[in-house]
């Protein structure tokens, strides 16, 4: 098994303010927040050298709009791929998002989130539980990487080995029985 994981690096969060700062300048006009999430956000915590990028939008009839301004900047637009209120844009090669001085951006999964949509909760709650708790990032970390080693696992098998960790860490912050299943179902096509 190749370990597609690494230690967190502090480039990751030079990366992000400044892709935020380009996106931000792409979407002006539009009322948007974005966050930096997922396992990159995480000082001291091993992972994909892939940014995780939260687009927060509040008015869900502007989706179209802001759609169209990121495939301008050369993101393709992918829907919800099975994740309600979450939409994912790709990047179409290492120059996306395209700016005037044709700069290579580090790989990074963008999404477009409804303020209120269970996806973005997922992902905000459980990146600020990480933030506020050493010993939570160890444990994750922990996990993260024995499941690398494990012989036959690919990247679809890692995020759905993950999933039980996750859920069990959002159960303690509050999340209810309907919308943790949700989350459990949507990231693990198996688990239907």
């Amino acid at each position: 098994m190749t370990n597609f994981i690494e230690p967190h690096k502090k480039e990751w969060k030079t990366e992000f303010d400044n892709l935020r700062r380009v996106l931000l300048k792409i979407l002006d006009g539009y009322d948007v927040d974005i966050q930096h999430v997922g396992s990159t956000a995480i000082s001291g915590l091993h992972a994909k050298p892939i940014l995780d990028i939260d687009i927060i939008i509040e008015n869900k009839h502007r989706l179209g709009e802001i759609a169209i301004e990121l495939e301008k900047v050369g993101y393709q637009n992918r829907g919800e791929q099975g994740i309600s209120g979450r939409f994912a844009f790709r990047q179409t090669s290492t120059l996306t998002p395209k700016t005037d001085h044709a700069k290579k951006w580090q790989k990074h999964h963008l999404y477009v989130c409804f303020a209120d949509s269970l996806a973005l909760k997922n992902h905000l709650l459980f990146r600020d539980a990480l933030l506020l708790d050493e010993k939570l990032v160890e444990q994750y970390s922990l996990l993260k990487i024995r499941l690398t080693k494990e012989n036959g696992m690919t990247r679809d098998k890692y995020t759905e080995r993950k999933t039980d960790f996750i859920v069990s860490v959002l159960e303690s912050l509050g999340l209810d029985k309907k919308e943790l299943h949700k989350i459990t179902s949507e990231n693990c096509t198996d688990r239907l």
